[in-house]
């Protein structure tokens, strides 16, 4: 198996640069939430569930058809697998499998808070004050599921701080590496390879 020179690896800043404007992708939806939830409930749960199904499969999808989500797109850099080949749907959804669980549990979590809310602790008050009675009607289940996901958020900074090839834990289960599109040549089967230099 070969693997891409380590001078083609994404740096963590370009990674976490691109998280951050995928992030901003979602911020009408998230501004709409915020609009619904006040109005209704069933609103707010409906809103919940498209959120998390919109997350999921922005990721999983943009990685699986394209390599990339917008943020890398924007930040120049891609995932592919160790051989420098292209992304199939197996590793896409490798790569999210942990995402996928903690986003159910979220999910369902944040349900149940919404089903077993009072009326005078959700209407009106605001959003900060409803975000916060929401949290004490979550089931335990779904705080201790959170503190599960900020160490695991934690140790895949930690691994990609301290490799070679900048991989974060969901790299190594899937068998992928984020590289820079802008100065290399993606050589499928083989290592990647500088772009040729065109001379002005």
């Amino acid at each position: 198996m070969t693997i891409a020179p380590m001078r083609n690896y994404a740096t963590f800043g370009q990674r976490f640069a691109a998280m951050c404007i995928d992030g901003l992708v979602f911020v009408p939806l998230m501004i709409a939430y915020q609009g619904m939830a006040s109005v209704s409930r069933i609103a707010a749960l409906a809103f919940t569930v498209l959120h998390a199904g919109l997350g999921l499969a922005y990721t999983i999808y943009g990685h699986g058809r394209f390599g990339k989500t917008v943020g890398k797109w924007a930040m120049g850099i891609c995932v592919v697998r160790v051989t420098g080949e292209p992304l199939r749907w197996r590793e896409a959804w490798l790569r999210s499998v942990f995402d996928v669980c903690f986003m159910t549990v979220a999910t369902l979590g944040w349900g149940v808070a919404l089903i077993s809310i009072t009326d005078s602790k959700y209407y009106g008050v605001g959003w900060s004050a409803r975000n916060v009675n929401l949290l004490a009607q979550e089931p335990v289940w779904a705080a201790w599921a959170a503190n599960v996901e900020n160490v695991w958020i934690c140790s895949e900074v930690v691994t990609m701080l301290f490799n070679k090839q900048r991989r974060a834990l969901h790299d190594f289960i899937a068998g992928t590496v984020v590289v820079s599109e802008r100065r290399w040549e993606l050589v499928p089967g083989a290592a990647i390879k500088p772009m040729k230099q065109t001379s002005s």
